[in-house]
């Protein structure tokens, strides 16, 4: 990452590789590893039914006794300069015709001091700790964030992962176990106290304090099962939108089905008219191509017509004896060859006849002038021909027109292979389902409210026995300092929260602003600090958030992510850097450019990982100062691997 203009990117094709970076970064820092087939994250992954490693290189090293390594290194520093490496390794040995590979993979991670340059190595469970400290795994699904899961979104927008992120960021956490603890001890300090009570006052307190306990675990239970309630709501209410989305586009696949029979029966009707202009074709050249071999003898007979009048003695001095002889001898005067049968000889006879030197001339012209206009017709015939094909050929574009606009609307249509009854039938059961589990939540909250008044009341409880022990033992000062530490971890911790609240929704309201390109009906981020979850309001304050789309929902989770990256960097001053897969996958082409050019304005550090023809290759001038660095993956298919390329900055 580029320190100034702080955004890279790095653009592929679908299927070479964009998402295997991603996976570097999980498997490296987390130990995880997204398994796209299974839509599942995988913690500590197993090689030998994972396909971890590059595919090219286990076909080149398949021999006996031969090693592969796989390996992942990579290189940060924290807020002080120091310099951190990273770096995880899982190896395979090839035996027996077969690969086995290392279970668990190795991990040690370097730090050298930038005050004094001095370097500290950490290995295995010691490396993993450290790491923790600087990238906290409740973390991992924010920071290494795979826009095209939307399973993992629902995650993201489920109230429980929310809550945890936001713990972490903000530091709230630190609050929340300050309390915890406190609490803790103040338990442990009241059954001190106990201890120096007479022995029913002893034995409430004990009781208590046990039933306390056993509230505290109940609680937990409850608010775990609602993580996972409010989680398989929002899974539910996707499935839902999906067959929605589903029946919307089987309806459009019906009409569009409706226009390629109307189109097949406009292709079939014109195909008819070629295969008669075909014939007609045929037909033409049968019959009337062949005539143009007469144009040869005609060419002939103009050519000694003309040569005949061009040597001065044309007309000739013809006889009757000239006339008797060419009858004889059935021979013209220019050399030809004359059957009884045809129609030359009845005319030389007519001319004998008619003994008329005048009527021979004008037979002979009128000849002539006969040859001229079957030359003409003849011309005609080719003439004729032509505009035939130009005709076919007319036709046969009009009918691949038609075979592309029946491809394209097949296209559309894509492989839609539920009838409309079963996508129906499985929005019914996702909207039961959904409705079932909105019922077991709200069940659930009671449940956990019931169970937090319980514990209040105990908490009460345990007040009045104390106030029945005299105070001015030990046990009674040490559990009353406690009881006054905890009183105000709480305030403090109530205080703070209020603070952050307050930043993180006028953050996440600011960065929705400036990353939405089309804010619709979604109007207002309002954070509800009782849940501790978003919601998006309209104009008229109504909550659009169960009804938005994926697009907008995506939008909010990074608009979120970024206002807790800011609070941390303005708060504790800390960089959380983020490597973000398909970002832009849900959000509509019109958006796209206006959402990259808001990466700029609300995150520090990112590593985007977009499909190719995401942003254009003339960068837009609003970019000029935020991508220091842009990639191209390509798989190399011999190779079996990819190959990042740097890529020139080109700007409009």
């Amino acid at each position: 990452v580029d320190e100034e203009k702080f955004i890279t990117v790095l653009e592929g094709q679908m299927g070479h590789g964009k998402s295997n970076l991603l996976n570097a970064f999980y498997w490296c820092i987390f130990d995880q590893y997204w398994d796209g087939d299974k839509n599942q994250l995988i913690t500590q992954p197993d090689p030998n039914t994972v396909y971890l490693f590059n595919k090219g290189s286990i076909a080149d090293y398949s021999h006996e006794g031969k090693h592969i390594e796989m390996m992942v290194k990579i290189e940060f520093f924290d807020d002080l300069g120091n310099k951190y490496s990273a770096e995880r390794n899982q190896t395979g040995f090839y035996s027996k015709g077969e690969w086995s590979y290392q279970r668990l993979s190795n991990f040690k991670l370097g730090k050298i001091s930038h005050q004094d340059g001095t370097t500290k190595s950490f290995e295995g469970d010691q490396a993993s700790t450290e790491i923790e400290k600087l990238f906290p795994p409740s973390l991992s699904n924010y920071f290494l964030f795979r826009g095209e899961n939307r399973t993992e979104l629902v995650k993201l927008q489920g109230k429980s992962s929310f809550q945890k992120a936001l713990d972490e960021l903000s530091k709230v956490a630190v609050f929340k176990r300050s309390v915890n603890h406190l609490s803790k001890v103040r338990d442990e300090l009241r059954k001190e106290l106990a201890e120096d009570a007479d022995e029913e006052i002893k034995r409430q307190i004990k009781d208590a304090l046990d039933r306390k306990s056993d509230a505290q675990e109940v609680l937990k239970s409850y608010e775990s099962a609602l993580g996972e309630l409010e989680i398989q709501e929002q899974i539910k209410k996707e499935e839902y939108e999906e067959y929605q989305d589903k029946i919307a586009e089987n309806h459009k696949a019906l009409e569009l089905k409706g226009k390629i029979d109307l189109e097949e029966k406009d292709r079939k009707f014109l195909g008819k008219q070629l295969d008669q202009l075909h014939e007609h074709r045929r037909k033409l050249l049968t019959r009337k191509w062949s005539s143009l071999l007469i144009k040869v003898l005609i060419k002939k007979t103009q050519t000694r017509y003309q040569k005949a009048v061009n040597s001065g003695t044309y007309p000739p001095d013809i006889k009757t004896s000239v006339v008797e002889k060419i009858l004889h001898d059935l021979r013209c005067v220019c050399g030809r060859e004359i059957s009884p049968q045809s129609e030359e000889y009845k005319l030389i006879e007519r001319l004998k006849k008619a003994n008329f030197y005048d009527h021979l001339i004008g037979e002979i012209e009128s000849i002539m002038g006969n040859v001229e206009r079957v030359n003409n017709l003849l011309d005609s015939y080719r003439t004729q021909i032509k505009d035939q094909s130009k005709e076919e050929i007319k036709l046969q574009q009009e009918i691949s027109e038609k075979n592309d606009l029946i491809e394209a609307y097949k296209k559309k249509i894509g492989g839609i292979d539920e009838t409309l009854d079963e996508l129906q039938n499985k929005q019914d059961a996702a909207q039961k389902e959904w409705n079932q589990t909105s019922i077991k939540i709200k069940e659930t909250k009671d449940l956990t409210a019931s169970k937090r008044k319980e514990i209040k009341d105990i908490e009460a409880e345990l007040v009045s026995y104390e106030k029945k022990i005299k105070k001015n033992e030990l046990p009674a000062i040490k559990s009353k300092l406690a009881e006054e530490a905890l009183k105000e971890a709480e305030n403090l911790k109530r205080r703070y929260e209020k603070s952050i609240y307050e930043d993180l929704e006028k953050y996440t309201q600011q960065h929705w602003d400036i990353l939405v390109y089309d804010k619709l009906t979604y109007d207002q981020i309002k954070l509800d600090p009782d849940n501790m979850y978003f919601e998006v309001l309209d104009k008229d304050g109504n909550p659009t958030r169960s009804i938005m789309n994926t697009g907008h929902s995506i939008l909010l989770v990074l608009s979120f992510i970024s206002a807790l990256t800011r609070i941390a960097r303005e708060t504790w001053k800390e960089e959380y850097p983020l490597v973000m897969d398909a970002p832009t996958s849900e959000i509509g082409d019109s958006a796209i450019q206006s959402a990259l050019t808001g990466f700029g304005k609300v995150f520090n550090q990112a590593i985007l990982i977009l499909k190719d023809g995401s942003i254009p290759n003339k960068l837009s001038e609003s970019l000029q100062n935020k991508i220091g660095k842009r990639y191209w993956i390509e798989f190399d298919k011999n190779k079996q691997h990819s190959i990042v390329e740097s890529k020139e900055l080109v700007y409009e």
